[in-house]
């Protein structure tokens, strides 16, 4: 494995198999992929879909789309473990907490990102307390938020599952997001209500593969399945940030459009 300072900072991580620590091949997506495009998603949202005026604060929205993973190379992290008792043990990842360590001058803008994966009555509720408290906010940029948290969010959600219908084919969709989205082909992700001004949005995924050899899947999964879980973890992280000294980077078209 050839180490360097050079890397490309990471968006997604699929693993084959992830059920186990015998891992096999590792797909990297990049992280300037995975926010251009919810910037490309964010753009595209057809203001007229809330009825409501919200142009004097999209720019602070947009802002906040190219913004709001920035955090996410200090936080990576691989996981290694399971999520109900007495299951077995899945590889994984984390960005925990990088929502929090981005900052911005304008607090509208870092609310949202603080807010990105919480689309939560109590903390809408208290942001727009705290920005109501501020002199520089109206009452029409305040009323907005909830709507730009929402619009956010719902564009990380759809790219993310276009990425894993990209390269898995099965999603879990968050609950509270009012649409529904289903791939044809393996290109094309319908999307109902389709929320876009767009009747098609072209969006290509970047990203890098590489197989593990014999020698490196042994090592990691020694590592994993005794006393140092922390070694093994380490060194398959180190192999997905330089993921591209492995190969090429390549690309995957996909294509959102409305549901038929």
């Amino acid at each position: 494995m050839n180490n360097t300072t050079d890397t490309v900072e990471v968006g997604r991580v699929f693993f084959q198999p992830d059920s186990g620590p015998d891992v096999e091949k590792v797909t990297v997506l990049t992280l300037d992929s995975h926010v251009g495009n919810v910037v490309q998603l964010v753009n595209q949202f057809d203001p007229k879909y809330f009825r409501i005026d919200c142009s004097k604060t999209r720019d602070w929205l947009i802002r906040a789309a190219q913004k709001h993973d920035d955090a996410k190379p200090q936080t990576f992290r691989v996981t290694y473990r399971s999520w109900k008792e007495n299951e077995r043990k899945s590889l994984g990842y984390s960005f925990a907490g990088h929502r929090f360590r981005v900052s911005d001058d304008n607090r509208y803008v870092e609310l949202l990102i603080r807010l990105h994966h919480e689309f939560s009555v109590t903390g809408i509720v208290e942001a727009q307390a705290e920005l109501e408290g501020k002199e520089q906010f109206t009452k029409d940029m305040v009323k907005n938020f909830p709507i730009d948290l929402y619009i956010l969010e719902m564009c990380d959600q759809i790219e993310a599952e276009l990425e894993t219908y990209a390269f898995i084919g099965d999603v879990q969709p968050r609950v509270f997001m009012d649409f529904h989205s289903r791939c044809e082909n393996g290109k094309n992700v319908e999307v109902s209500p389709y929320p876009f001004g767009e009747e098609e949005i072209h969006l290509s995924l970047a990203y890098y593969e590489f197989d593990v050899c014999q020698e490196d899947r042994c090592q990691i999964s020694e590592a994993l399945t005794r006393s140092n879980r922390e070694k093994g973890i380490d060194f398959l992280r180190e192999m997905i940030v330089n993921a591209h000294n492995e190969g090429a980077c390549q690309r995957k078209e996909m294509i959102l459009c409305k549901a038929q």
